[in-house]
């Protein structure tokens, strides 16, 4: 299936606590939730920026543990300024909240597999004119890999380096933040709000955030968007956003809903760190996992601490 996504060019803000990321590995399905309709990933972009006909491949990944070690590699090699780089466990450890008693086993059955299958199957290939002729290129995201229980080494492909590197229309993450997001939805949701800005009040049809959650056709829309509505209700609490509203089916006294409109600004989904830590710690309603939920899925039938500065975006309010 081919996905095309509108583009933003915008100024970073670069702190410490941030990882700058292309917005073709946020703004499509490449980073979903674990029960998504697929195994595999499978996208077709015809054209971004002076790329064209990307396609991007890998297993199916997560936007929790998976994304979350993504990004903990691509920080590594650029503050290693290579991209060959070992690191202590610890780190990941420490990262993903690994309790002591579990490392052991976590490294044998869970992180081997992350690195040496999960993000090793991420595979990228597109088209660029060059000197009048049009090149393909093509390559891998990890090269080469050593894991023990100790100690993790990684070479990641320059090629992917140099492509991540040269795309526009970045846009920061901000790890602590992602951090108090547990929720797969609160967290793809937060992560779309970031690179889709362009007003006070934004509009997501539920028929594109399906596409972007990657959820099953099985997956009936009141309960899909029941999962959007707790989500976001999450981020309301956090201040991530400032209010958010569903536009009904017209003529129907109980239409389904079609549209969610949602404002935020560039303050609201960056600052005031502290504040969200306390009101997450506080476990409202909201911030329950939706595991916890008990809701069936039916088959569908016919029918930071540190402080932000304004950086030029005219976004920032």
């Amino acid at each position: 299936m081919e996905y095309i996504i509108t583009e933003k060019k915008r100024k970073i803000a670069t702190l410490e606590t941030y990882i700058s990321v292309p917005k073709l590995f946020l703004a499509l399905p490449f980073f979903t939730p674990k029960n998504s309709a697929s195994t595999e990933s499978h996208i077709e972009v015809k054209e971004f920026g002076e790329l064209r006909k990307i396609k991007l491949k890998s297993v199916n990944l997560s936007v929790i543990r998976d994304f979350e070690v993504f990004l903990f590699l691509m920080k590594k090699a650029y503050l290693k300024k290579s991209n060959t780089f070992e690191f202590d466990n610890a780190e990941i450890f420490k990262l993903l909240s690994i309790k002591p008693n579990h490392r052991d086993s976590f490294v044998k059955d869970v992180y081997t597999n992350l690195i040496e299958e999960k993000l090793s199957s991420i595979d990228v290939s597109y088209s660029k004119k060059e000197d009048g002729l049009n090149n393909r290129y093509g390559f891998k995201f990890i090269e080469f890999r050593k894991v023990n229980k100790k100690t993790t080494t990684i070479r990641l492909s320059k090629e992917f380096i140099e492509f991540f590197n040269e795309l526009e229309y970045l846009y920061d993450i901000p790890k602590d933040i992602l951090k108090l997001l547990k929720s797969e939805y609160q967290r793809i949701l937060y992560i779309m709000y970031i690179c889709n800005r362009k007003n006070a009040t934004n509009h997501f049809d539920v028929v594109d955030l399906r596409q972007r959650f990657n959820v099953s056709t099985k997956t009936l829309d009141k309960t899909f968007v029941m999962h959007i509505r707790k989500a976001n209700d999450a981020l309301l609490e956090l201040g991530l956003i400032t209010k958010y509203e569903e536009v009904k089916e017209p003529g129907k006294i109980a239409g389904k809903t079609l549209t969610f409109k949602v404002d935020y600004t560039y303050k609201t989904l960056y600052t005031d760190l502290a504040k969200k830590k306390i009101i997450a710690a506080m476990e409202l309603k909201p911030f329950k996992s939706l595991k916890k939920l008990k809701v069936k899925e039916e088959i569908e039938r016919p029918e930071s601490t540190k402080e932000l500065t304004d950086d030029g975006d005219a976004e920032w309010k």
